[in-house]
């Protein structure tokens, strides 16, 4: 089970690129900046947002992926 903070990453994601899709960033974006979303952390935040909005600006357009990433980058948990 995801941490909270890869769970509100997940709920931004979705509303953009739907539930399925959403997970499966979170996890592989995780991986790629060297955690998992049971261990994501607050000071990872940045660089997941970073590596996320690559990934949805790929798929669905710069304005959504940069809106994402900012998103991402103002949790508080």
């Amino acid at each position: 089970m995801a941490n909270r903070l890869a769970q509100e990453v997940e709920k931004i994601l979705s509303a953009a690129v739907g539930d399925f899709i959403a997970k499966a960033t979170v996890k592989k974006n995780c991986e790629l900046i060297g955690t998992t979303p049971d261990d994501l952390t607050a000071d990872q935040l940045p660089a997941l947002a970073e590596k996320i909005e690559k990934s949805v600006s790929f798929f669905s357009g710069k304005d959504v992926g940069s809106g994402v990433a900012e998103k991402i980058k103002t949790i508080k948990i």
